[in-house]
């Protein structure tokens, strides 16, 4: 009998996440009947802002920082991230569908990382 544990349902949501943002964005790239506004400023910087999170996590960034300042500092940034992340993509939505989805998506991996993150480390 196969047990599939959380941790493997909670990969495949986010590659399923990931595939369909970039199926989705492929396709509405291709299909340029309407042009929309240009994103932005302040979209750009929260994407490159949330970028730049995940690029400091995954290269192990917050462990040359002191503990204790590390453990203070991560989740409130990763939830605010989130939550601008969140914002810029309803507002984008209605002027640039194309710049909106890649931003939801990576919004949604990041809270749904971030949720995960902080279950483990209650453990």
């Amino acid at each position: 009998m196969v047990i599939i544990g959380f941790s493997i349902i909670f990969l495949m949501i986010l590659a399923m996440i990931a595939i369909l943002t970039s199926i989705i964005t492929a396709f509405l790239a291709v299909r340029k009947n309407k042009e929309g506004n240009p994103p932005r400023k302040i979209s750009y910087g929260i994407l490159g802002l949330l970028v730049f999170h995940w690029l400091f996590f995954l290269t192990s960034g917050y462990s040359l920082l002191p503990t204790n300042f590390a453990d203070v500092v991560f989740m409130p940034v990763w939830l605010v991230l989130c939550v601008a992340g969140l914002f810029t993509a309803i507002y984008e939505c209605k002027n640039n569908i194309g710049f909106a989805i890649p931003v939801a998506g990576l919004t949604t991996i990041s809270l749904l990382f971030s949720i995960f993150i902080n279950g483990i480390s209650k453990m």
